[in-house]
């Protein structure tokens, strides 16, 4: 059987070479504990990379000099014991920077690259500035750190769970609370803490109810920045230090003194959130009504934009779905509000936000449909308490994600999009016959946070955007599948209903983008398999974009040797004047056994926003070598 690509988060731009190489872990032999079989699950995951000169270098900029020219040795041994109802997992990270940039290094190459004409200041008075500049941009990169990333015991039974430590929580579709690992992203976000969950069952009724408390626990390396997440005591108070032991914290350097205050201290980037959660669901056969919320409670806010300037966030919700339609399809609807208490009590109260989706998916023979539409008002996601001044590569974490009802990929919804919006898409699916199908969708949003600041939701003409997404496509697949294929073109048009000022003069253009997807797989006979996939884009952004239109795009191919070889060449480029033409990798995956695995990645990959379902952020360009290695035991 054909698989999609090699190593499909190479093929998306993930990172820097670290691919998640998912398998399940083979079991050990049970052990016998206090009378009880125990079976372990030992997964180790080591990666060595090396990142050279990814060339975004910029005048003055002493970031585009800060991601050059480092080294990381990143170790995860995730341990699990299962034991009759018993569940117990610990998870530690080890990252070790064997090479890192030097602030005295990023001053002179500054003072070298200065431009032409510069008198003020002083070759030394800016050599000593940017030297001061690079220290703090690298108080809290590439340290070196060895700490319980993950951990917790669950009791499970068919009437009642009890948890303890890190868990996953999802409420609804995202509008209330959504902690979640996005291995695409790099990213996972439990809470730590305590829940329960008791499920009672009578006749075709059933009720289920669940509580969550504890804190914020994202991974706190970043293996594709070298950033790390910092907490001192002063965001740790009481019962919040116990849940923080082991954990990295801020650290003191010469350029960024222990101010003993977090909102002051330049190596404190994250002050861990409180967040209470309950979710009450009622079914009977394939109706479900529920009724779900969050409190999020922040200690010293790091951030005086609207959300992360709140001291907490109340959000709740009712939600209905009807898992079948008479056998021709189901339907979700969900209706939430938010409260929002600002630092400044003195701050007028704005009205509650509020949120309604709704999702119909419906089926008569080889056609389907899909409706999703939003209505949000001042309805904002539930940002984590991260600096974006001192961790802007972690500042979109979010303890929620409100869906967007487009299309997965899309990286589209510029500025705070989805905290004001209306719209919906419609995408129709069509089997032409066993081995074809046809697809299409279209969506029409109005947006009024996009191309202007609008944080109290003021719908006018003023603040309004119109946004048109539309795409077609087909599926093709041979009976024995040894081949199949999926090719699409799409376009977004995005216009203000007012004349936004270019240096190109006025216009109501806001964003253009024409596109066309593809990934095909074909086996070559014997145990060779061909596999290629690709993303093209003719983009034009107005505001906040390059002055023309620019194209980019990614290409990859890959050959598939029996189970044991995978070899690929990627191949991207970009005309963005802001950024370099074209860049080239290679990647060889080798599966030492059916529990091992080994790939190694050579060559350069462009940085880019990369959104998975509406969670989003941005990965620097890399340049040099990964070698990922997974062992289970």
């Amino acid at each position: 059987m054909l698989r999609w690509p090699i190593k499909r988060c190479a093929a998306l731009g993930v990172g820097i070479g670290l691919c998640c190489l998912s398998a399940r872990a083979r079991a050990l032999e049970p052990v016998s504990v206090f009378g009880t079989p125990v079976a372990f699950d030992i997964t180790e995951s080591s990666s060595l990379l090396y990142n050279f000169d990814n060339r975004d270098a910029r005048e003055n900029q002493v970031p585009t000099r800060a991601n050059d020219n480092w080294g990381l040795f990143y170790n995860r041994i995730n341990v699990l014991a299962n034991g009759g109802v018993w569940q117990v997992g610990l998870r530690v990270d080890d990252a070790w920077f064997f090479r890192s940039p030097n602030a005295t290094q990023i001053g002179l190459d500054l003072v070298d690259s200065r431009p032409g004409g510069v008198t003020s200041p002083s070759a030394p008075a800016y050599f000593r500035q940017k030297v001061n500049e690079a220290g703090v941009e690298l108080s809290n990169r590439y340290i070196n750190w060895l700490y319980p990333a993950k951990y917790y015991a669950t009791y499970t039974t068919p009437n009642l769970e009890l948890g303890l430590g890190d868990g996953y929580v999802s409420f609804g579709r995202g509008l209330v609370l959504s902690l979640r690992k996005l291995d695409e992203l790099a990213s996972d976000t439990t809470l730590r803490g305590a829940r329960i969950t008791a499920r009672v069952r009578t006749g075709s009724l059933s009720l289920r109810a669940t509580a969550v408390a504890g804190t914020l626990n994202p991974l706190r390396i970043d293996p594709a920045s070298g950033r790390s997440l910092g907490v001192d005591a002063s965001v740790t108070p009481g019962f919040v230090s116990v849940l923080e032991a082991g954990m990295p914290r801020a650290l003191s350097t010469d350029f960024a003194p222990n101010t003993g205050n977090c909102a002051t201290f330049a190596t404190c980037s994250f002050a861990p959130d409180q967040i209470f959660g309950a979710q009450l669901e009622l079914s009977h056969r394939s109706a479900k009504i529920a009724v779900q919320g969050s409190l999020l409670e922040r200690s010293t806010p790091l951030a005086n934009d609207i959300v992360r300037s709140s001291t907490s966030m109340a959000t709740g919700s009712a939600s209905l779905e009807l898992a079948d339609l008479s056998g021709h399809g189901n339907a979700y609807l969900e209706v939430a509000l938010q409260h929002l208490t600002p630092a400044d009590r003195s701050t007028p109260q704005l009205a509650p936000g509020q949120a309604v989706y709704l999702s119909v998916s419906l089926l008569e023979g080889p056609l389907s449909f899909l409706f999703e539409g939003k209505h949000y008002r001042r309805f904002f996601p539930l940002l984590a308490n991260v600096s974006p001044v001192r961790a802007r590569e972690l500042s979109t974490l979010s303890a929620s994600a409100p869906p967007t009802t487009e299309a997965l990929f899309l990286d589209t919804e510029f500025e705070s999009f989805n905290t004001c919006v209306t719209g919906g898409r419609l995408r129709s699916d069509l089997a032409l016959s066993s081995t074809a199908a046809v697809y299409a969708w279209a969506g029409y949003y109005e947006s009024f946070a996009e191309s202007a600041s609008n944080d109290a939701c003021q719908v006018s003409r003023a603040t309004r955007n119109r946004i048109v997404d539309s795409a077609t496509g087909f599926e093709l697949h041979s009976r024995d599948r040894r081949f199949k294929a999926d090719i699409s073109v799409g376009s977004r048009l995005d216009t203000a209903d007012r004349e936004l000022s270019t240096d190109s003069g006025n216009t109501r253009v806001f964003y253009r983008e024409v596109y066309t997807r593809h990934k095909a797989a074909l086996s070559l006979g014997g145990p060779f398999a061909l596999e290629l996939q690709g993303w093209h884009r003719r983009r034009h952004q107005t505001v906040g974009g390059p002055e023309a239109p620019w194209s980019e795009g990614d290409e990859l191919l890959g050959v598939d040797y029996a189970a044991r070889w995978s070899v690929a060449l990627g191949f991207s480029y970009d005309t963005n004047p802001a950024v370099p033409k074209s860049y080239v990798n290679g990647q060889v995956g080798y599966r030492l056994s059916s529990d091992s695995n080994l790939s190694l990645f050579v060559g350069q990959r462009r940085g880019a926003l990369r959104c998975v379902g509406g969670v989003c952020r941005v990965f620097p360009p890399f340049e040099g070598a990964a070698l990922d290695l997974t062992l289970r035991f």
